[in-house]
């Protein structure tokens, strides 16, 4: 709660979510959310992480109003994940939990 006390811009946005701005179709539906940020111990540092989350933003559509920049970061972001591949992953999961034999993967021509 101290952390929501000492920054306007976080209680803007939990009262914004209390009032049902975002939710006028499905009243109490952020409830457990908010709860969970407010009564329940904030597990998982979402508040605690707001205001880097903001920051972040900020520096992200600043970068996005620089085409150049956005486009030379956007390329190199993708360069640099290969660690973090869908194929990789799958294939760990496949390794170490499920333990499938893997299926030989069709080319175009196949489907036809």
């Amino acid at each position: 709660m101290a952390v929501i006390e000492a920054d306007p811009d976080l209680q803007r946005v939990l009262k914004l979510l209390e009032s049902g701005h975002f939710n006028p179709f499905e009243p109490g539906i952020f409830d457990d959310i908010i709860r969970s940020l407010t009564v329940h111990g904030d597990y998982w540092m979402t508040v605690a992480d707001f205001r880097s989350y903001l920051e972040a933003q900020r520096r992200a559509a600043a970068a996005f109003r620089d085409p150049e920049l956005w486009t030379r970061m956007s390329i190199l972001n993708t360069a640099t994940s290969g660690k973090f591949s869908s194929d990789r992953t799958i294939q760990e999961y496949n390794a170490e939990i499920w333990r499938l034999t893997p299926v030989a993967a069709r080319t175009l021509g196949e489907y036809r």
